[in-house]
Formats: structure tokens, C-alpha cells, sequence
């Protein structure tokens, strides 16, 4: 019933958790699904161990999370053929019950194509990670709903909500077949965001059910090294983003507000962290506009199939 893409690089002390998490799940109707992006520590041949029946792609290389997740589904597409697609982070834990709610969410959510869940920090479990993704509607960025804030249950409720963050979201097969896969071209940072946007265009909701919890060590596969990065591919995809996905009135409607909030942030970059992060930052949204133009025949192809009205768009957006 349920394809679990895994994307690993050099992983293995996080996979130890996340598998005995899986093992414990209520529902056992699952394939686990490796895609290793190079791993020199055994992951390949732990994960060969405790899921003899799993699918192992060995990549050879660090191709990102888009390439990654993207040649996992393909093969749960190609050889498995199940209806539900889950990508799991290999430094995520499952509570017991994760997987039973979250299909049996989707089963009495006829509408939903693509679910997410509440994902509450690996190391103070009162505290959120992610509750759902979204839109700010004052600047256009992605926002991970909850994160950093105390549990008091003020995100209890299930409800239709703009995205799913990736590092841990149940897709139905047909978000692929008809909207295709995760743009590899992000490499890693917003690809979520991007196919999120994407898939609300094209009709399909996301659902957000609270009651499927896992717990997440975000960061637990980086280095504080990579922040700078994180930062340059964070700018770079946001511009890419938005020329695929923003109907072209929004886009133009927002221009001022993007602006804005692209000078406040690399002020933020300046006085609150470094030169460095900053320059960063500053190349990667170059890089994006330098970019910009091979992305506008998707742009077309996205707009020329969409099929919900901009209005709908704009309340998909949170202030």
C-alpha cells in the first residue's frame, strides 16, 4: 500500500532511530525505499539487514534531495505500483501509530492528495518543527507553520492547508503522474514548496492531521558549515519558485512587498549573523534571476493547466 522513499547521505546514525520507529508501526503494509546519495558509512547494507525486502538505489554521488526522492518514486511508480507515496527524512522518528492514522486520514478525506502531519522537535518534544507549510502573504516566502513554538494544542485542528513539508508527507501516486516530480534543478531547499504550489495549482489540496506526529532532528543530516549553503540555495529557489507558480497578476501585485522583504532580510544577514551568510545570500538570489529564463517554459506549462482561480491562490497565503 505505501512506498517509503528514504533519501540518505551518510545517514546511518539517524536510520538506526528511524527504523526501529517503522518496525513499531501499527501498520505494517509498507516498502521501505533507499535512495543513497553515496554514503560511505553502511547505510546501504543496515538497511539491506533490517528490511530485507526493501529497495536500495545506490546513486554513487551527492545528487541533493530533489534527485534523490524523485529516482524513489519513480521505482515505487515503476515496480511497486503503490497507491501511497510517503517521503520520510532519515532523521525522523514515527510515533507508533503514524502511519494507520495518516492513510486512514486520507481515506476519509476523499479531496486529499497530499498529506501532512505534525512534526514536533526530536529533543523537546513540547516544541514544534512543522505543522504545515506555507506562503507569507506579505512577502512571498515559505513558512514552516509552528516552528520553534511551544505545543499548547493551537495547531490541533485538521484542516486544508497550502503544503506539506517533505521530510515527512504522504502523496497519492496521481500528484506525479499528472504534475510530475520534484524539480531537481533546486537540488535541496523549497522543492517542497515548489511541488506544493504546483499541485494547488493543478486542483489537488493538501490536508493537514494532527494527530499523525513524528519527531524531527532538524538539521541532524547538516553541518553547521553549510549554513551558508543553505542560505544561497534558500535565495536562489525562492526566485525560481516563484516565476514557475505565482499567476502573473499576483506576481506583479507583489513586487513591491518581494522587495521589501528581501532588503529586511539581508539586513538580518548583516546585523544578526555574518558578512559571509550575507554575501551569500545575496549571490544566490543573482544566481536565480540569472536562471530565471530557463524556468519560463515551465511557467507556461504550469499556467496553461491550471485550474483553480487566483483568488483561490491568495487564501492559500498566511499573513
Amino acid at each position: 500500500m505505501i512506498s517509503i522513499v528514504i533519501p540518505n547521505y551518510n545517514g546511518l546514525e539517524h536510520l538506526v532511530t528511524c527504523y526501529a520507529s517503522l518496525k513499531k508501526q501499527s501498520l505494517q503494509d509498507f516498502t521501505v525505499i533507499l535512495a543513497d546519495n553515496g554514503s560511505k558509512d553502511n547505510s546501504v547494507n543496515y538497511t539491506k539487514e533490517q528490511f530485507p525486502g526493501s529497495a536500495v538505489i545506490e546513486i554513487g554521488y551527492n545528487s541533493g534531495f530533489a534527485k534523490a526522492v524523485n529516482d524513489g518514486i519513480k521505482y515505487s511508480m515503476e515496480n511497486l505500483n503503490d497507491d501511497y507515496i510517503f517521503l520520510l527524512n532519515n532523521d525522523i522518528e514515527l510515533a507508533p501509530d503514524f502511519l494507520e492514522i495518516a492513510i486512514n486520514s486520507l481515506k476519509n478525506e476523499p479531496n486529499t492528495s497530499i498529506l501532512a502531519v505534525k512534526m514536533l522537535n526530536y529533543f523537546n518534544r513540547d516544541t514544534f518543527d512543522d505543522c504545515g507549510d506555507f506562503i507569507k502573504s506579505g512577502g512571498g516566502s515559505p513558512l514552516a507553520r509552528g516552528h520553534g513554538q511551544k505545543d499548547t494544542g493551537q495547531y490541533d485542528k485538521p484542516e486544508y492547508i497550502f503544503g506539506a513539508c517533505a521530510g515527512a508527507a504522504i502523496y497519492k501516486k496521481e500528484i506525479f503522474e499528472t504534475i510530475g516530480y520534484f524539480d531537481e534543478k533546486f537540488f535541496a531547499y523549497y522543492e517542497d514548496i515548489d511541488l506544493s504550489f504546483r499541485a494547488q495549482l493543478a486542483g489537488y489540496k493538501c490536508y493537514y492531521e494532527p494527530k499523525a506526529v513524528c519527531f524531527h532532528k532538524r538539521g541532524g543530516t547538516s553541518s553547521v558549515a553549510s549554513h551558508g549553503f543553505q542560505t544561497e540555495m534558500c535565495e536562489r529557489n525562492l526566485v525560481l519558485m516563484r516565476i514557475k507558480n505565482y499567476p502573473l497578476s499576483i506576481y506583479i501585485l507583489y513586487q513591491p512587498l518581494f522587495f521589501i522583504a528581501r532588503m529586511k532580510r539581508y539586513y538580518s544577514f548583516l546585523r544578526y549573523h555574518s558578512f559571509t551568510i550575507f554575501r551569500r545570500g545575496i549571490w544566490g538570489y543573482i544566481r536565480g534571476s540569472f536562471l530565471l529564463l530557463t524556468k519560463l517554459p515551465e511557467r507556461f506549462k504550469i499556467q496553461k493547466s491550471k485550474k483553480v482561480s487566483n483568488e483561490y491562490i491568495k487564501s492559500l497565503f498566511i499573513k
